[in-house]
């Protein structure tokens, strides 16, 4: 157990204590921010003192950032000695016009707003024991207590005026690990076996607290998932860009970039996009610190030093004076915001506009994805009967309001025949809420004040006033309408208007989540052009089995959000021969197989959705293998740790990431120790029991016999070896194993 201790702000050196000042001198151990403590580990300090430090951070983010992270630091049932200027203590002296001369009334003053004898001596908020204690809850802190002193240094914590102390002294801890080892609340699925935490019946999440007033109306009582999205990837955006004829930010693959992540969340998707391509430079802008404490915590783990977060709010950061974290010339070529739209306010959707706007370079590309109608109509109703069920429970219960509320539709379903005509769809989007165990998706979803789906039509009308111009769809498919039914590719292809054309596009499809591309500054390619850069684009196979085929008609089908599309021509089947041979341009596919380039793009658009293909990252995917390996390995250990990451790095295809999980990460451990196969399974069944981790089978059911849970391991251990180990390598995302020792 450490016994290490920090006093943050201090100035005079005493034994056992270390010190972190923002100003260097003889005595300081540490010199930088309070809010900013990532050059230490997790659970560090016995204790932590700051005296008169937080009333200079400002109460929107600094303050509640610098609380999270002497939280992080801080030992289980670590002490917290915190001291404030006490708000109710000056106000209440200031008010006595009658005691006190204009001169004292001055200095009481001065306690309030600083000193101003430097830059740092300036307060930019008042504390008292009702909003201190507030924020100090928020980031984890229990067991307050205020006290009259410490007895520990001579400083402002035991300041008094006329005989009255006015300082706010209070003593907090941090709670004890209750369940050690124990995973978080996301499940972990093979094509097998599912390894899930065990769970009570409340759903109850391990950590969700309740919502923040820094929030704005997010909510800020449990952290988001870590999650990769594979269209969020450079070189796929390029490839969306360029199968429109719009000229991609980068003319070639492998030319360095700049990325920026609007919303970056718990920071694990930047993190491999930033392992998979070191030419780019990536950053992260997030205004919850737990989420900016925890990509810390990554990048330090995963060694990267092409990536960086800032714990910034988007309207401190589009406001004039606002902490501009970039140099002043600074452009993206690259900016991204996935799924935010939908829970913040018009402000800060507005301030996010002008964010993009400012930074996105003429000719940058910029991701946007959001929750649209028509698809979502039936979970706005869910999402009403929710919010009034938690506003009757109160703010923090708002699982408890999702099964109140799913309940009484349910209900209302089998009750009346009008509603279920109605909303077809509530039934099915039900069921899968009661069954849901994404505590983080559920809360991250339903828990914010600010909830809205968009027409399409709303979203692009916003951005246009921001020169950005839509371009294409992330969503690979809807770029295609030749998939669609000729009738009702006749009637979009009417339509002159290209806004009104996707807004019939989601009518026609019921589409409810939108992944859309602009740029700022349109730079058309003529077809020739186009098909010229795009017979450079080379694919390779990922090893995923041949497209199934229909038993009756033997077309090809891949499921897409325009349905499922059936081939029956054969091609597909070709192009994934072919590829499962060697890599290869669309020039030399077109070439080998004689298809027609128009088709080949729709038919590589098909291949990438589905996952078959990936882009081939050719030498600059080479030049990203190592070190994507190394990250790999330190990956699969922090799974093996307890963290819920889900993903490795995937150099040598353009979506950056490929989902992994824990019943992966034993078995590869175990074929790369050379364990006997008559010992193998059984080892890796130990490794997930000693986790804590529930097994269960491809229908959800949890497997308690040991002789089954055996016999699915088994299978999966041969499914793993024979097909997606050679994938893994193939992809640059683990060492080769040599089975000949």
């Amino acid at each position: 157990m450490s016994d290490r201790k920090l006093h943050i702000g201090g100035t005079v050196p005493r034994a056992g204590w270390e010190i972190l000042n923002a100003n260097p001198a003889t005595c300081v151990d540490h010199v930088g921010k309070a809010e900013d403590l990532s050059r230490f580990e997790d659970h560090t300090f016995a204790e932590i003192y700051a005296s008169h430090v937080l009333e200079h951070l400002g109460y929107q983010s600094a303050l509640p950032a610098a609380l999270a992270e002497w939280h992080r630091v801080l030992m289980p049932e670590g002490l917290l000695m915190v001291s404030v200027p006490d708000l109710d203590t000056l106000c209440d002296l200031f008010s006595q016009r009658d005691t006190f001369s204009g001169d004292e009334r001055f200095h009481l003053m001065r306690m309030m707003y600083g000193g101003q004898a430097d830059s740092f001596d300036f307060h930019y908020v008042g504390l008292n024991e009702e909003f201190l204690s507030s924020f100090l809850r928020d980031a984890g802190f229990a067991s307050l207590e205020r006290v009259a002193g410490f007895g520990l240094f001579q400083d402002c914590s035991e300041i008094t005026f006329h005989g009255r102390a006015i300082s706010l002294n209070m003593k907090a801890y941090k709670a004890p690990l209750t369940q050690p080892g124990q995973l978080h609340a996301e499940s972990l699925t093979s094509t097998v076996i599912e390894a899930t935490q065990a769970s009570d019946s409340s759903r109850r999440p391990p950590h969700a607290g309740t919502s923040s007033a820094w929030g704005g109306g997010y909510y800020t009582g449990i952290t988001y998932g870590s999650y990769a999205f594979q269209e969020l990837a450079p070189g796929w955006i390029d490839y969306a860009l360029l199968s429109q004829k719009q000229r991609p930010p980068r003319a070639l693959g492998g030319a360095e970039f700049s990325y920026v992540e609007m919303g970056s969340g718990m920071g694990l998707g930047l993190c491999l996009l930033a392992a998979a391509y070191p030419e780019g430079q990536f950053v992260g802008i997030d205004f919850h610190p737990s989420h900016i404490a925890h990509s810390h915590w990554l990048v330090r783990e995963l060694g990267l030093t092409n990536v960086c977060f800032y714990e910034a709010d988007f309207v401190e950061l589009a406001s004039p004076g606002g902490s501009w974290p970039f140099e002043p010339d600074y452009q993206a070529d690259y900016v991204v915001a996935h799924g935010i739209l939908s829970w913040i306010s018009s402000d800060v959707r507005a301030a996010l506009y002008r964010l993009v706007g400012a930074l996105l370079r003429p000719g940058g590309a910029f991701y946007c994805s959001y929750n649209t109608f028509p698809g979502w109509l039936d979970r706005t109703a869910f999402k009403a009967l929710t919010d009034v069920e938690r506003q009757r429970l109160g703010g923090g219960n708002l699982l408890p309001a999702i099964d109140q509320a799913t309940s009484q539709l349910n209900r209302l379903l089998q009750a009346s025949t009008v509603l279920s005509q109605a909303l077809p769809s509530l039934a099915m989007n039900l069921q899968s809420l009661e069954s849901s165990q994404q505590i983080n998706y559920l809360y991250g979803e339903y828990g914010h004040r600010y909830w809205q789906p968009f027409y399409v039509t709303e979203v692009h009308q916003e951005l246009v006033a921001h020169k950005l111009t839509y371009a294409a769809s992330a969503t690979l498919p809807n770029n295609h309408p030749s998939l669609l039914p000729a009738p009702l590719a006749a009637l979009l292809a009417e339509e002159s208007d290209p806004t009104i054309r996707q807004l019939l596009l989601d009518l026609a499809i019921n589409q409810s989540f939108r992944r859309d591309l602009f740029v700022k500054g349109p730079l058309p390619l003529s077809t020739t052009a186009q098909q010229q850069q795009l017979s450079h684009l080379g694919l390779r196979a990922t090893a995923v089995p041949l497209v199934e085929a229909d038993a009756s008609t033997r077309a090809a089908r891949i499921d897409t959000n325009l349905g499922i599309i059936c081939d029956d021509s054969g091609r597909i089947q070709q192009i994934e021969a072919l590829l499962a041979q060697q890599s290869a341009t669309l020039a030399e596919i077109h070439h080998t197989l004689g298809i027609p380039p128009e088709d080949l793009l729709v038919y590589t658009s098909l291949l990438l959705h589905s996952g078959r293909v990936g882009l081939d990252r050719g030498a600059a995917g080479e030049a990203a293998t190592k070190t994507c390996r190394a990250v790999n390995r330190r990956m699969m250990e922090l799974m093996q740790a307890g963290h819920n990451l889900g993903y490795l790095a995937a150099p040598s295809v353009g979506h950056g990431a490929q989902p992994f999980n824990l019943v992966g990460v034993f078995v590869l451990e175990a074929l790369q120790q050379g364990l006997d196969e008559s010992i193998l399974s059984s080892c890796v069944l130990m490794g997930l029991q000693a986790t804590g981790v529930e097994l269960r089978g491809p229908d959800g059911v949890l497997l308690t016999d040991p002789g089954q849970c055996l016999r699915h391991i088994q299978s999966d251990v041969i499914k793993f070896r024979d097909e997606t180990l050679p994938r893994l390598v193939s992809l640059g995302i683990v060492d080769p194993i040599d089975f000949s020792r």
